[in-house]
């Protein structure tokens, strides 16, 4: 997802002729992936979800995982420890194994400096006994055998290296039984046989893979080589139920085929593949496996794993993405930008009635809910130690999701206080919950409470930047939350907090917000009276904990942008006075030094543009929003035909349709497509848009009004004509403004008398004249 500076400001012009310009933005193609605006919040884990992560519930084809498990590695490197002594550590094994580039080992090996090289190494150090030579001959062509005789690359890994010369042709087809063969003891011979039972597996030679695999591991599998060579061998069958069955026994055996598995498993076999399967054991974890990608409501599955075994790793963990589910399909459309579940099973039917469709899913979706929630509770008291503070935060977030907050404040209770990090990680996500839906929010313990939960789980997001998803999660509930308690200030704050995690979550980095990220909430969604509370709280000095956290990253590196705000919506409400005071508060050049003022408030506004031929149009004028206001709070006071003339262009030009928008709005566009900041902050705005000034943005409503008392003190004829042809664009551009009626069907346009005026009494005067042009007699009725 690409970041923004600000939102778009784009404008094409295409001309009807010369008098009447359209205009139409084009969005710029910017939108968040489904993943980034899922909503989640349940993130209770168990000691062993670690091999599992892949599969956590996502609007991607699989979950983006920072950490992998390195159990089978570390079971590997215990073998190794059996075998050759007890006084070798297992992570120099690991180290050496696992961290050492061959290139590095094999330079130390051919020049004899192994024992330099890796120094105090107790691997190495054994090796090198002579008595041990064959083992570390193993090794030498384990770490040979890693580029697969690929000299440009990695086994199994995207980065391009040097590879070492003698990598190439490093076992000859015909030659690597003598390696078996020539190995008399069975640990050695095993990893022989792995070595290039895999290095066949990539030459293609099923059949050498499968009688490798029969031979030597079938009826000799007490080690972890055992399940990695059955993987090899299931992908050389072309029986794809039975290949099925193979990959769900290695699914069960190991942690370091998991993602492979899942990614080669063939899910329309289903049937076929149970059949396989000789007891119980082995049914579950087909059922299992088919779970882990299902992205439908799974519970006749989780009852069935849970009765064959309550205290299963993988029933928790189909738990936990059945809660998942559940937050996406209600609280994606509830908080999110998007308005629809990241996954829909029939996307149409959101788009064809968005209301039913959101009623009907939300009722199906708590009807499932409970069901859920009925069945852990009816569970919670059959299982103990960690699965049952796993259920008691499952069944907690179920409540909260339901809006059951003391039901679900029970069961954060019975969470015991030596339940594992990530579920005490949950248990303050719920109690921040319990604080926002209960208690008052304008209470100051409240805030630090709140404070202590969120800085719970910032603490965490260095080591596990997974979290960020649940951050942006639960300071976008937070700020619904204070927005529902009238405090649009700190609701804002958090609601940038919340983009700030999200935009985090997507690219793993911090940017600044830009000048509209910092204000676009408020300009939405505020009030005069919240921009004071918001100014007053970005100038106090004695924060409290919690006032510092929701400002840091969050506030405006300039107070102005806030004073802006503040004047814009006084001047959308047509309260100039107020309007004023706020602008001739401000530095007199802030317009020409920040946001796109400069760029879009660079005309002057007592010319009406829509009169204007482009050669004429001149973009040189020094705006300033306080000097302009009080101008039209002088022409007010005038009350003459010139003064109401100038009143009318002057809101003519703050509106939709001419060069001043900028004083009313931040950005502008066609009304068809969504800019940046419509998708930011919740979608279309037109609807308050259409509310500015009196319905002046778009309708010209002020703009009439001035013009029409202009045409009636006037007692001059050519300002008369200019007052006519002003209000027919008045009309004209209000008839127009709804993006589904054709600009070029002019007979449902009514034009009213002034363009008849204006072709009939005024048709002599210089104004007729320079604006007069063959196609505008058409609008006659």
């Amino acid at each position: 997802m690409a970041s923004k500076t600000y939102p778009g400001i784009m404008r094409v012009f295409s001309s009807l002729v010369l008098l009447f310009i359209f205009q139409a933005s084009f969005a710029c193609g910017w939108y968040e992936s489904a993943e980034t605006s899922r909503l989640a919040l349940f993130k209770s884990e168990r000691e062993g979800f670690l091999k599992l992560h892949y599969f956590c519930y996502s609007a991607n084809s699989y979950h983006e995982v920072s950490q992998v498990s390195n159990k089978d590695q570390e079971l590997n490197c215990i073998e190794w420890q059996k075998k050759i002594g007890a006084n070798v550590s297992t992570s120099d094994i690991y180290t050496i194994l696992y961290e050492t580039d061959s290139d590095k080992f094999q330079a130390a090996y051919q020049t004899n400096t192994l024992k330099q090289v890796f120094a105090k190494n107790t691997f190495i150090a054994t090796l090198l006994r002579f008595k041990n030579k064959p083992f570390l001959d193993y090794l030498v062509l384990a770490k040979k055998l890693e580029y697969n005789n690929v000299p440009s690359s990695k086994w199994e890994s995207w980065s391009g290296i040097n590879s070492y010369p003698e990598n190439v042709n490093t076992v000859a087809i015909g030659d690597y039984n003598k390696k078996i063969l020539s190995a008399k003891d069975p640990f050695l011979k095993q990893r022989y046989v792995f070595l290039i039972l895999r290095d066949r597996f990539y030459s293609s030679d099923k059949a050498e893979v499968i009688r490798l695999y029969d031979t030597y591991f079938a009826n000799n599998n007490n080690t972890i080589l055992a399940p990695w060579a059955l993987y090899y061998k299931a992908l050389c069958i072309d029986d794809f139920p039975l290949q099925n069955y193979l990959l769900s026994k290695v699914f069960a055996s190991c942690d370091d085929k998991s993602f492979a598995v899942m990614q080669h498993y063939n899910f329309k076999q289903t049937a076929a593949t149970l059949r396989l399967a000789k007891n119980d054991d082995e049914r579950n974890m087909i059922l299992i496996i088919e779970s882990l990608r299902n992205p439908a409501p799974d519970l006749n599955t989780i009852k069935q794993i849970y009765k064959f075994d309550p205290n299963s790793i993988y029933f928790s963990f189909l738990v936990q993405r059945e809660i998942n589910k559940l937050e996406d399909w209600i609280f994606t459309p509830k908080y999110s930008v998007n308005k629809i579940p990241a996954v829909s099973f029939d996307k149409m039917s959101w788009y064809d009635n968005y209301e039913k469709a959101k009623a009907d899913n939300f009722n199906k979706d708590i009807f499932y809910l409970r069901e859920l929630k009925q069945f852990l509770i009816d569970v919670h008291d059959e299982v103990s130690g960690e699965q049952k503070d796993f259920i008691a935060s499952a069944i907690a977030q179920l409540c909260f999701i339901d809006d059951e907050i003391d039901l679900g404040k029970k069961y954060v209770n019975m969470i015991s206080v030596n339940a594992n990090v990530s579920i005490q990680l949950q248990k303050n996500i719920q109690l921040a919950l319990v604080a926002l839906k209960q208690d008052n929010l304008q209470d100051k313990n409240t805030q630090n409470n709140l404070f202590k939960y969120f800085n719970v789980i910032e603490d965490l997001v260095e080591e596990d930047v997974s979290l960020l998803k649940n951050l942006y999660s639960l300071y976008r509930i937070a700020s619904d939350e204070f927005s529902k308690q009238g405090d649009k200030a700190i609701a804002g704050l958090l609601f940038l907090k919340s983009n700030l995690k999200k935009e985090a979550s997507d690219s793993w980095y911090y940017y600044a917000p830009s000048f509209y990220e910092y204000t676009g909430y408020f300009e939405r969604y505020a009030t005069l009276e919240d921009m004071d509370n918001l100014i007053e709280l970005y100038q106090k000095e004695d924060k409290t904990p919690f006032e510092k956290y929701i400002c840091a990253g969050t506030t405006a590196p300039d107070v102005n942008f806030y004073r802006d705000v503040k004047g814009t919506i006084a001047f959308r409400k047509n309260n100039l006075a107020i309007a004023y005071q706020v602008f001739a508060s401000m530095p007199a050049n802030f317009w020409q030094k920040n946001y796109e003022y400069k760029n879009n408030l660079n005309e002057d506004p007592f010319v009406p543009k829509v009169l204007q031929k482009a050669k004429e149009r001149k973009f040189s004028y020094r705006f300033n929003k306080a000097e302009f206001v009080a101008r039209l709070i002088e022409l007010k006071k005038e009350n003459t035909a010139t003064s109401n003339l100038l009143l009318a262009h002057a809101y003519f030009n703050v509106s939709y349709w001419g060069n001043s928008w900028m004083m009313l709005a931040y950005d502008w566009s066609s009304r068809i497509e969504e800019t940046d900041s419509d998708y930011i902050y919740g979608g279309n705005n037109y609807d308050s848009e259409m509310m500015y000034q009196n319905s002046n943005y778009y309708r010209c409503t002020l703009a009439k009004m001035y013009y029409e008392k202009a045409l009636k003190l006037s007692k001059d004829k050519e300002e008369k004509a200019l007052v006519s042809l002003m209000i027919f664009e008045c009309n004209y551009y209000d008839y127009y403004r709804n993006s589904d009626i054709s600009p070029g069907n002019l007979t449902a346009f009514k034009s009213g008398k002034e363009i008849t005026d204006f072709y009939s009494v005024y048709s002599t005067t210089k104004t007729f004249k320079q604006y007069n042009c063959p196609l505008l007699k058409a609008f006659i009725n």
